[in-house]
C-alpha cells in the first residue's frame, strides 16, 4: 500500500469483529508509532494496553461523559444519539483497546511539544494498522479525571488519545474533505 493510498483511504471505525489481533500485529502497529517526528527525538509517548477490568470501567465512564456533555445536544440527529451510545457499551466490540500517554514535561517547550509528538504517534500507528487492514478510531475522553484516574495517569502527564482497533466490521464511507485552498494561508 503507498503511503498516500493509505493516508486518504484509512476510515475511522466503530464496529469490529471480534477476531483477536494477534500480539506480533500489535507490537508491529505500536513500534511504527515509535517512529513518529519528536523535538529533540524525546520520543513522548508511552502505550498502555488495556485489559478487560480497566476496559468495563473506561466503558462505564465513557457512558457516563457522553451523557454529560456530546448526547445533551440538541443539535445532534438522534440517530447520531443512538450510534455514540451503541459504541460505548463495548467500543464498538474492538478486540483491542490502548492509551497513548504523554510524561510529564519539565519546560515550556516539552508542555507544547509532547502532545504534538504523541499525536504523530498515534497518526502512524494508525495507518500502520489500516495498511494490515485493522481499523481503529482515536478517542479524545483522555482529559477526563474519572478516566485519567482509572489508567493511573498523574496530573503532569497527558492522555493524547485512547484508540480502539481491530478488524472493520464495516468501513464508511470517506467523509468531504475541505480543499486545500481553502486551508492555506501564504505569507509575504
Amino acid at each position: 500500500m503507498e503511503l498516500l493510498d493509505a493516508i486518504r483511504e484509512r476510515r475511522t471505525v466503530r464496529s469490529f469483529r471480534p477476531d483477536p489481533v494477534p500480539e506480533e500485529t500489535v507490537m508491529a502497529v505500536l513500534e511504527a508509532g515509535t517512529w513518529a517526528p519528536s523535538h529533540g527525538n524525546k520520543q513522548p509517548w508511552e502505550f498502555v494496553l488495556i485489559g478487560p477490568a480497566t476496559r468495563a470501567g473506561l466503558a462505564e465512564r465513557f457512558r457516563e461523559i457522553l451523557e454529560a456533555g456530546l448526547l445533551r445536544s440538541p443539535e445532534l440527529p438522534e440517530a447520531r444519539k443512538q450510534a455514540a451510545r451503541a459504541f460505548a457499551v463495548d467500543f464498538g466490540g474492538a478486540p483491542l483497546l490502548f492509551a497513548v500517554v504523554c510524561p510529564p514535561a519539565t519546560t515550556d517547550l516539552d508542555r507544547y511539544d509532547f502532545p504534538l509528538g504523541a499525536a504523530a504517534a498515534l497518526q502512524n500507528l494508525t495507518l500502520a494498522a489500516w495498511e494490515k487492514q485493522l481499523g481503529a478510531i482515536w478517542l479524545s475522553i483522555g482529559s477526563n479525571p474519572l478516566v485519567r484516574e482509572l489508567l493511573g495517569v498523574g496530573p503532569d502527564s497527558t492522555i493524547a488519545g485512547i484508540v480502539a482497533m481491530g478488524v472493520p466490521e464495516n468501513v464508511p464511507p470517506p467523509q468531504p474533505r475541505v480543499p486545500v485552498a481553502e486551508k492555506l494561508r501564504r505569507l509575504p
